[in-house]
């Protein structure tokens, strides 16, 4: 009795794509690929490439300390939207906090919170300095107004 799954093509199962062009032929590259072009899975063990020639960076822990002053300069710009003093002082910490960073070169978890505290600082001393210079302007038309009309 001989083995059916000998080198023997003739006595091999048939393997035919029903959706072939007659005489179209696939390579046999170990079962690797698929028809049309689709790659197979990879065999386990193996990983895939990464697309558009990215490669793969290796997983590491993100980071877990604190710079001292994150969260007060988030406070901070918070309180400026209220309390005009602490945008400045938001503002003025965010961008000192921001050169200790560069300059470091340690990454810190609540970077976000010293972008987002610097931010609302800036923003609203920009708008509390528009509103001071437009109350000014506003004081000397009133009086202009009030020395010519009496």
């Amino acid at each position: 009795m001989t083995n059916p799954y000998e080198e023997n093509p003739q006595t091999q199962p048939s393997q035919q794509d029903p959706y072939a062009q007659p005489g179209q032929q696939y390579p046999q590259s170990g079962g690797q690929q698929t028809p049309y072009g689709q790659q197979s899975p990879m065999p386990y063990g193996q990983q895939s490439p990464m697309p558009y020639g990215q490669q793969q960076q290796p997983y590491t822990m993100p980071p877990t300390q604190e710079h001292p002053q994150g969260t007060l300069i988030l406070i901070f710009g918070i309180l400026g939207i209220f309390i005009t003093i602490f945008a400045p002082i938001a503002w003025y910490l965010g961008n000192k906090a921001k050169k200790d960073v560069q300059t470091s070169g340690i990454q810190y978890s609540n970077e976000q919170n010293i972008s987002v505290g610097r931010m609302l600082g800036k923003i609203f001393t920009i708008i509390a300095i528009i509103s001071i210079v437009f109350v000014i302007i506003l004081w000397i038309v009133i009086a202009i107004a009030a020395s010519t009309s009496g």
